[in-house]
């Protein structure tokens, strides 16, 4: 094992380096945090010029690191620890008075942490607990950090105080180049800055930049919402199944389409859900990620469904297996471009794929508010989708503003006489540039 000290470029101040040697293929450089004008370094004899009490100080200093880092290699060593450049950055700050770091210092476990106290966090209705959903996203967060720590770091814990905006750039390149897609990037953008700013006010040290990290978001085109129209749906209701699970994960795919709700919430109804208001059923509910108690009338088609009994409960995984299962055997076979993960953990891969391939559980859910779009009230179907403004919900079934305003047109023109005082108006939906 050998050490020598180095300076590298003819600035003033110059740092200084150690360098050491520590067998075949272990060269290792690290900054000392000192500093010296290159007029007082020997290039040659890699050692200190001059006579002042700051020379003669700092040579003591270089002289007492050497020993420090001689003593831990041959402490360290013959105990079977790897000898790396981040050994000896951790002897180096150790020698400097720098403390090394604890538990909570460390991102993943901090994210952990978080995790584990989900229950006592304050959630976006400024009640107590976090919802089932956000504790399974900050746990693919953290899995994917992990990821990244293996990939990139070769297994090197991330640390809180070096997430800052250098940082924050390269996990995105490196997401990107696995094939996240923008909106999952964005997510773990927005989770890096909530951890961040939770262990600031728990006194662990952080980035001033955290306040500028910026979640991104994509808008989806309408061709990726994928829905399941109402001739569809008729197909999936004649579909010949032969097994019990799938004819039960047929009955929650069409209710699912009749009510709106999330799939969390839709697989949690049970006979008790059901009430009878004025002679009218109802499902009653209280969402789980919005806390919201919500009435849905049940359809005609909905009652038909439910004539033969309720269906039994199924898990969200089995319900996602099964409901592509039955859109197959009812020939919901469409091309359709969207985003699918090949197996558990992998990123997304975007492409086209027959229909019933890409069904899942969001298929309910945004199915019932592009179906009825138009049809019953936007406010009325947004309370039933909780959708907190109307923005978002246009987004969600792949409409615009205009649209929703030519549909506020023609229903103003249902409603106003026509009279050669007052003319109908019309919908213009191509107003090219006049000349």
């Amino acid at each position: 094992m050998k050490i020598k000290y180095i300076i590298q470029g003819k600035n003033d101040p110059a740092n200084i380096y150690v360098f050491l040697s520590a067998g075949f293929r272990k060269e290792f450089k690290r900054k000392t945090g000192k500093t010296i004008n290159p007029k007082n370094w020997d290039v040659e004899k890699n050692s200190l010029i001059g006579r002042t009490d700051d020379i003669k100080n700092l040579r003591v200093d270089l002289e007492e690191l050497s020993i420090f880092i001689t003593r831990a290699f041959n402490k360290d060593e013959p105990a079977g620890i790897e000898i790396t450049g981040d050994w000896l950055q951790s002897q180096i700050d150790l020698f400097n008075g720098k403390n090394a770091p604890v538990d909570l210092d460390i991102l993943t476990t901090y994210i952990q942490k978080y995790i584990d106290e989900a229950p006592y966090k304050q959630n976006a209705k400024k009640e107590l607990g976090l919802s089932r959903g956000r504790v399974q996203n900050l746990k693919l967060f953290k899995n994917t950090i992990i990821k990244y720590e293996t990939d990139v770091l070769k297994g090197k814990s991330i640390l809180i105080k070096d997430v800052n905006l250098q940082f924050l750039e390269r996990y995105k390149l490196w997401m990107f180049g696995k094939g996240y897609s923008t909106n999952y990037v964005g997510k773990n953008i927005a989770n890096f800055r909530t951890v961040c700013r939770d262990a600031f006010k728990n006194d662990i040290e952080t980035s001033i930049q955290v306040k500028n990290f910026k979640g991104i978001s994509e808008s989806r085109e309408p061709e990726d919402i994928i829905t399941l129209n109402e001739d569809e749906q008729a197909e999936i209701k004649k579909a010949i199944l032969l097994r019990e699970a799938l004819i039960n994960a047929r009955k929650w795919l069409l209710l699912g389409c009749l009510i709106g709700q999330r799939a969390g919430d839709l697989l949690s109804i049970t006979e008790k859900n059901i009430k009878e208001i004025a002679g009218v059923k109802i499902i009653e509910l209280k969402q789980q990620k919005t806390g919201k108690l919500v009435a849905i009338p049940l359809l005609p088609e909905a009652l038909e469904i439910l004539k033969d009994g309720f269906p039994y409960k199924t898990s969200l995984s089995r319900f996602n297996e099964y409901v592509k299962d039955v859109c197959q055997v009812a020939g919901i076979d469409k091309p359709t471009k969207a985003r699918i993960k090949e197996k558990k953990g992998t990123p997304h891969k975007k492409d086209i794929f027959p229909k019933w391939q890409v069904i899942s559980s969001h298929v309910c859910r945004r199915s019932f508010a592009t179906n009825f779009y138009g049809r019953i009230p936007t406010p009325i179907l947004m309370n039933i989708t909780a959708h907190g403004s109307e923005r978002m919900f246009l987004s969600y079934i792949g409409k615009t503003t205009y649209d929703n305003a030519f549909q506020m047109i023609e229903y103003f023109n249902k409603l106003a006489p026509r009279t050669k005082e007052a003319p109908a108006m019309e919908v213009i939906r191509n107003t090219g540039t006049q000349k």
